[in-house]
């Protein structure tokens, strides 16, 4: 599956949606024109003195009316995109719950743990998870972009799926996203919103007209069944438009769901898990969603929210055509739900019986048993990090006691999963100090101290530890994992902590290669989501628009992998002929050992290109890294940074970037 190729589709779906929509628009303007003539002909066909109605309505009454209607579409279209502008408000539209990091419910661990391992799977930060309270089987994805992205799910699809076919269901919402779709159907909400909007105005004035009439003399009566008219039109023109927006809608929407079934398969690379969820869908349960806007976003969803079955409003195909193309074999057998464990608990306590629901989880080797380290140890070492006593082990030195052989890496993973905001920030932190020499990170942590304050210095210095006993290449790895933990900071703490980062990286007068990343997906990660960044529009439709940006990017790729010259012209110049571009001399003072500033002004040019324009490039930058047949944890870093920045996650790759990503 050839993921920009499928983004580039939804590109041209969206000007097909344009299309679309200014025919509704000129449909909805002209019905609006006929409304006010045939008014005007009621009022005056009892006058035989009176003008014909088309004398009366001139030029001028069409183009103010035809100006108002529009002006009403754009604006409510604008705002209605606007009122949706990250992911979360779709999530909060729906009704959907923010799920917990450290929850302990053993269904929802098993979410976080399976969106969790498909973000970092693919090279994406590790994106907020949602629940909502249906007992229906559904799912859906949102956001402008991979950064922002979210991923919603019902109650029912957590207790009727085993993990094999939630995996299934969420690899389906990933496509949405790597394919570009997530975007589309943000806009396609609003522009339909704009187009409906004029039926509510026509329900507004039908209120105001049914309460004049009960109250207006007799004499006025004929004005109000004038208004009354207009209302009444008005809001046959809003079910018109609502006619429009959902073919509109229903035609986009389709198609894609057979492809974001078929990338599913290919992401797993097991048509068994989003399949078997289909055919438990068929089964009886359903993908029914009660909210009142689920029907508005019903593009959204992983299963129709409605049952339109094969209409033309279906915003779904058919369940077992779906099921065929994954399965050609099928034999047309529903599958019956899971039916929930049920456990019998006696005489263990609350503590016990949380690590019985871990252990229930299927995720043994990352959350409850590291290395032969027992439940009921692991859980003290989570407990031992949030205490103050400064006399107690942390939890890396815990754990060694148990079991000396157990890795940093493996331990930290674990803890990252009951992560708080103050937590993740010590993190954050101690991965930037760790390469830091002694009397510079001292200095550092005292600035941890002045600006974050006693907690998150105290935790800064437990985990400054494990840090340094961690494998180099796997910190940045860590610093997703932590960001839903670190989205729960309000705006002023997280301008806080960004502005006590680069107070941190500047200390000692130089910003190297590792210090850069780390700030960067911060910023990436957390700006969008708090609106420090906006959103990026796409300009740059060719390589050749952005060539020299391109160059300098692959100057500084090259740079970080080697020390020769030699060898940096060499893999400068595979790069370069990998990705088709010109040929072009590289500039030494492209240095990470100089200045990162043409770095960061090459990389927000190149951020407004579209899929195809970073598609080429990433897989020239892959070609440069893999030129001496050897990649270095600078390489890596780099790369998967720069991705970050373009929204491009290093998972739609497929096997040229899996050195990349393990």
């Amino acid at each position: 599956m050839n993921y920009f190729r499928t983004q580039e589709q939804a590109r041209r779906n969206t000007l097909w949606l344009v299309v679309l929509f200014t025919l509704a628009v000129s449909a909805v303007i002209l019905t609006t024109n006929l409304l006010f003539i045939a008014t005007i002909y009621g009022l005056t066909s009892q006058n035989s003195d009176a003008r014909p109605a088309l004398d009366i309505y001139t030029g001028e009454h069409w183009l103010l009316v035809s100006g108002t209607t529009l002006g009403v579409i754009l604006i409510c279209s604008f705002f209605r995109q606007l009122s949706l502008r990250h992911g979360s408000d779709v999530a909060n539209a729906l009704g959907a719950t923010l799920l917990d990091p450290g929850t302990r419910d053993k269904d929802e661990r098993r979410l976080l743990n399976v969106v969790e391992e498909m973000a970092i799977a693919s090279g994406m930060p590790v994106p907020d998870v949602y629940v909502m309270e249906d007992a229906g089987i559904n799912a859906f994805a949102a956001g402008f972009q991979p950064s922002d992205a979210i991923i919603g799910i019902t109650r029912g699809t957590l207790s009727s799926l085993n993990r094999e076919q939630l995996q299934g269901v969420i690899a389906h919402e990933y496509s949405h996203i790597f394919n570009g779709d997530m975007r589309m159907n943000m806009r396609l909400t609003g522009v339909i919103y704009g187009i409906v909007f004029l039926g509510q105005i026509g329900r507004m004035i039908l209120r105001g007209s049914m309460h004049r009439r009960h109250t207006s003399s007799r004499d006025g009566l004929g004005g109000v069944l004038m208004i009354y008219g207009i209302g009444a039109g008005l809001l046959i023109i809003g079910y018109g438009g609502e006619f429009f927006g959902r073919l509109i809608k229903s035609a986009v929407s389709r198609q894609r769901e057979f492809l974001a079934d078929a990338s599913a398969v290919q992401f797993t690379r097991n048509p068994t898990g989003v399949g078997d969820a289909l055919k438990i869908i068929g089964y009886g349960s359903g993908s029914r969603v009660s909210a009142p806007a689920a029907l508005e976003m019903s593009h959204f969803f992983f299963g129709p929210v409605m049952r339109f079955k094969r209409t033309m409003f279906a915003t779904h195909p058919p369940l077992d055509e779906r099921i065929q193309r994954i399965e050609p074999g099928w034999d047309g057998q529903y599958l019956a739900p899971r039916q929930p464990v049920v456990e019998i608990l006696t005489t263990q306590n609350p503590q016990t019986r949380a690590d019985i629901d871990d252990s229930m989880m299927g995720f043994n080797s990352n959350l409850t048993r590291h290395n032969g380290v027992r439940a009921e140890d692991s859980t003290a070492i989570q407990n031992s990090a949030l205490t103050s006593d400064d006399t107690n082990y942390s939890p890396i030195e815990y754990t060694m006691a148990l079991n000396p052989d157990t890795e940093a890496h493996e331990l930290l993973i674990s803890q990252t999963a009951m992560f708080n905001a103050m937590s993740a920030q010590a993190l954050l932190f101690a991965l930037l100090i760790a390469e830091s020499q002694e009397e510079i990170a001292r200095r550092q942590q005292d600035l941890v101290h002045k600006h974050l304050g006693q907690e998150v210095f105290r935790e800064t210095l437990r985990y400054l530890r494990e840090v340094r006993m961690n494998k180099k290449r796997d910190r940045l790895e860590l610093i997703e994992r932590s960001m839903p933990a670190l989205r729960r900071l309000s705006l002023k703490q997280y301008r806080t902590l960004n502005q006590t980062l680069v107070s941190v990286v500047q200390l000692d007068g130089k910003i190297d290669l590792y210090e850069w990343c780390l700030y960067r997906l911060v910023l990436q990660y957390l700006g969008n989501h708090f609106g420090t960044l906006g959103i990026v529009t796409r300009k740059h439709k060719s390589i050749l628009a952005v060539a020299d940006e391109a160059g300098v990017i692959m100057a500084y790729v090259a740079e970080a992998g080697h020390d020769q010259t030699n060898a940096i012209d060499l893999a400068y110049h595979a790069g370069m002929m990998g990705g088709n571009f010109l040929a072009r001399p590289r500039d030494p003072a492209h240095s990470v050992h100089k200045t990162l500033k043409p770095l960061n002004k090459a990389l927000a040019v190149l951020a407004r290109s579209t899929p195809n324009v970073k598609e080429q490039l990433i897989r020239a930058l892959i070609i440069c890294v893999r030129h001496d047949h050897h990649i270095t944890d600078e390489e890596r870093d780099l790369i998967r940074t720069i991705a970050a920045i373009l929204e491009t996650p290093l998972g739609m790759f497929g096997d040229e970037a899996a050195e990349l990503l393990h």
